[in-house]
């Protein structure tokens, strides 16, 4: 079967009141259109050709370049000539195309492949997806004759009041022959309210022509909702949440409050983890089996294993984490930590670009950067990896069964031996051999029978 796709990716969105592209705002922590992007890589199209206008490079460079053409909208005239801008790079194709809104992220695959399944076996030359809504206000309305046959689609701002009562919408996804979109559009007028090319106009031409027109209904009426406003966005967030922790919970993983848990669909999480409120789990994070997450932690782009226990308001993001390890209370493991199994990260303990080695502890109030790490090392309270000079970041080396004093100033670049102890309060400049003591301390002085005496009109009265 020969067919290409065009996701519509131009507009403004003014009523988003925002300088980020529409497409662009986040849902559960992506971008709305990848999803719409997704949902069109499962139906298996030859071509996609996203178009492009407001914030084409914002645009471009969130969704990466395998795989898509894109073509430009300059002026946004409408969906009708905005689906017309992909007329060249789609040039010599036969076949169908999928044409879609970038602001539909709860399309699914699968509802996209029905899509093409019906049109396809029903012969039509236009079809398109639509839905049963309890609150159509804003959509596009379907209407049909007495037999149930699709006469056209009139927009929310052109309908009359009798018409803006009928319940079943368009989704703005639609399955053309390629020959008779391209010679409709030539048709599509912009004699309406707002001047505009209404890619629906295809349904009324397609009717008046006799053509075979299919209005297919979706099972799941969400997947047809766009996002117009900031109000919308969150009713689909709280949508596509839902989706996602009730697969979660069904395939094993406990949720205390699904309702303020935010998980991302492309994380993964095992059985009997369970999640406590207030969670983020966002990117393309891994979770092992037996896990506990939370409360209030924010956890993405990394990769954890079995038995991680990640305690109240720890943050997480693009790291490593082993079997059985402990983070947090009030922990931030920054991008390029990596944790072995078995280590402890106690709380208000920093970690960025390191590697912490199984069995080691960093129980509290430290910060670790630009170091490695060995085994069964203890990092006392208090301990700093001076890393930074000024111009550049400099690495330090703590080998295996080294305990560092509490309140000890590694002064990179460094290496402490395996087995070497230093004192509390140390500031250590110079590499510590194996099994040595280092202290840098000044010397204490006391002053015996001294008493401290107010200073001149700060006594009490």
């Amino acid at each position: 079967m020969n067919l290409a796709a065009v996701v519509l990716a131009a507009g403004i969105g003014k009523r988003m009141k925002s300088h980020v592209p529409k497409v662009l705002h986040p849902v559960l922590g992506r971008p709305m259109l990848s999803y719409v992007i997704d949902a069109v890589r499962g139906s298996s199209p030859k071509k996609i050709v996203v178009v492009l206008g407001h914030g084409r490079d914002d645009v471009k460079e969130s969704i990466g370049q395998a795989g898509i053409l894109f073509a430009e909208q300059k002026v946004q005239l409408g969906t009708g000539h905005a689906a017309d801008c992909a007329r060249g790079e789609l040039a010599g194709f036969k076949g169908n195309i999928l044409i879609l809104n970038g602001d539909f992220p709860l399309i699914t695959s699968k509802s996209l492949k029905n899509l093409v399944k019906k049109h396809t076996e029903g012969g039509a030359d236009v079809s398109f997806l639509t839905a049963d809504i309890t609150d159509p206000s804003g959509y596009g309305r379907v209407l049909r004759n007495l037999k149930g046959g699709v006469e056209k689609i009139i927009e929310e701002k052109d309908a009359s009041p009798d018409e803006k009562k009928i319940s079943e919408i368009n989704s703005g996804t639609y399955c053309v022959k390629s020959d008779f979109l391209w010679e409709v559009l030539k048709g599509v007028g912009s004699g309406n309210r707002q001047k505009e090319y209404y890619l629906t106009d295809i349904i009324e031409i397609a009717v008046k022509r006799s053509r075979r027109v299919l209005g297919v209904k979706s099972r799941d009426g969400s997947e047809a909702l766009g996002v117009n406003d900031r109000v919308q966005l969150s009713e689909v967030e709280a949508i596509l949440k839902k989706r996602v922790n009730d697969s979660l919970m069904r395939a094993g993983v406990s949720m205390i409050d699904p309702g303020t848990t935010f998980v991302s669909p492309d994380a993964r999480i095992g059985a009997d983890t369970v999640i406590y409120p207030g969670t983020y789990i966002y990117g393309k994070t891994v979770i092992g089996a037996g896990s506990s997450l939370g409360p209030g932690a924010w956890i993405q782009d990394s990769v954890l294993g079995k038995g991680v226990e990640v305690r109240l308001s720890s943050y997480i993001a693009n790291c490593k984490i082993g079997d059985n390890v402990i983070v947090g209370p009030f922990a931030h493991l920054r991008p390029g930590a990596e944790i072995m199994d078995g280590v402890k990260i106690g709380n208000f303990v920093e970690i960025k670009k390191s590697r912490i080695g199984s069995g080691s502890k960093v129980p509290h109030l430290s910060y670790v950067g630009d170091a490695v790490i060995g085994k069964d090392v203890n990092i006392g309270a208090g301990t700093i990896t001076c890393n930074y000079d000024g111009f550049r970041k400099h690495e330090t080396v703590i080998e295996d069964g080294v305990f560092i004093g509490s309140d000890t100033m590694l002064v990179a670049p460094i290496r402490v031996g395996r087995g070497a102890t230093t004192g509390a309060g140390s500031t250590i400049t110079k590499d510590v051999p194996e099994g040595a003591l280092a202290i840098g301390r000044a010397k204490q002085t006391v002053i015996e029978n001294w008493s401290r005496k107010p200073r001149e009109g700060k006594g009490k009265k």
